[in-house]
């Protein structure tokens, strides 16, 4: 770990994005993209942004990266209906200032607020439930969705999901993997899908690998997916 990495990072913007499609599994058509943090400085983008929190730069890598992934995505020809899903931070959406950046920077560009998705990611400990709470309402207030990301894999992700109603839930892909053989992963995604119908709450599975575990994630009720067997990650088409 480096400070000059860091600038890099920062200072440079070394980092990109590629976008990863999300599917209607029952009119087989691209409902939108996740915007995945991609940097030649690092093997994965958690220890990008560990570096920067080590050099207490967190909240200035995570704003770039929104402002990248948003552009970006204005820029290229996409259907006035599909989202761009994109990773932040708790500790950033929590941050005073973040709802009047996120409303300021999508206004600025051809995209409208509910084709913008904020996506928590379980990767720090909560500081403050009540700001990120305020913000989060807030947020949904102003016409963006709020998704709550790997569901299951982190301590507070279900607690998240009483606390801050999100509209979107997205279980992590633990519970797809080898899901043709396990009854207790098929059982647990099937409740979940179950709460998200009764809650109406858009649920979506990641992780999807093989036709098999699409198959049997559709037997399950799951109507919306991503993962690699649907379409991997990759830069999006320029607009013609």
């Amino acid at each position: 770990m480096s400070s000059k990495k860091v600038h890099q990072l920062i200072e440079e913007q070394n980092f990109h994005h590629v976008f990863q499609p999300i599917y209607n599994l029952t009119e087989d058509q691209i409902i939108g993209y996740e915007a995945l943090f991609r940097s030649s400085l690092f093997d994965a983008p958690e220890q990008a942004f560990h570096s920067a929190d080590s050099y207490d730069q967190l909240f200035e890598l995570d704003k770039l990266s929104v402002i990248k992934a948003v552009k970006y995505f204005s820029d290229y020809r996409l259907e006035e209906d599909e989202l761009l899903y994109i990773n932040v931070f708790p500790s950033t959406v929590g941050r005073p200032e973040f709802v009047p950046f996120i409303i300021d920077l999508v206004n600025s560009t051809s995209l409208r607020k509910r084709q913008v998705v904020i996506e928590l990611v379980e990767l720090e400990a909560i500081k403050s439930l009540d700001d990120l709470n305020y913000n989060t309402r807030n947020l949904k207030e102003n016409g963006f969705k709020l998704s709550i990301d790997d569901v299951g894999k982190g301590s507070s992700s279900f607690r998240l999901m009483i606390e801050l109603e999100p509209q979107i839930v997205k279980m992590d892909q633990y519970f797809t993997r080898e899901l043709p053989h396990s009854t207790l992963k098929q059982k647990m995604i099937e409740s979940l899908v179950g709460y998200c119908d009764e809650t109406e709450t858009d649920f979506i599975l990641e992780g999807i690998e093989t036709v098999r575990e699409l198959e049997v994630a559709k037997q399950l009720g799951v109507r919306k997916a991503q993962g690699y067997y649907l379409g991997e990650p990759a830069p999006l088409k320029i607009k013609m």
